[in-house]
């Protein structure tokens, strides 16, 4: 089955109303994270959608970030990081690079060694203003 038919019609669809309809579909796949259900629940009940609806969104992922989304669990595991200091597990968890920091990692860079993810606090941006501002 192809969801071209998707592309074409959000494609010849206007601005606004493409972007009602993603900011209602991410309000309700957050609350889905927040609140749990299964893929069902989420797409009867949170979206609204009858049985035909099925497939479509199985095929376009809803499925997978149904099962995916676990905002608690996540939480907790980032709660016990902190807690216990783990270093080696702070990337997969989205923390700041930093030895040490256990910041949620909002900043991006390529580095000479890589690439680098970390707090604002550890970033380049940081530095940089700091270094302006003084």
């Amino acid at each position: 089955m192809s969801n071209d038919w998707i592309d074409e019609l959000v494609k010849n669809s206007d601005y606004d109303t493409r972007l009602a309809i993603t900011a209602w579909v991410c309000k309700h796949i957050l609350e889905h994270a927040k609140d749990g259900g299964s893929y069902r629940y989420l797409i009867y009940d949170r979206l609204g959608f009858d049985m035909d609806a099925y497939g479509v969104l199985q095929e376009a992922g809803a499925l997978d970030i149904s099962n995916l989304f676990d905002l608690q669990k996540m939480e907790d595991i980032e709660n016990h990081v902190k807690e216990n200091k783990i270093e080696s597990i702070k990337k997969l968890v989205g923390f700041c690079d930093e030895p040490g920091c256990y910041t949620e990692a909002g900043c991006g860079f390529p580095t000479d060694d890589g690439y680098r993810w970390t707090c604002y606090e550890h970033s380049k941006f940081h530095e940089e203003n700091k270094n302006e501002n003084t």
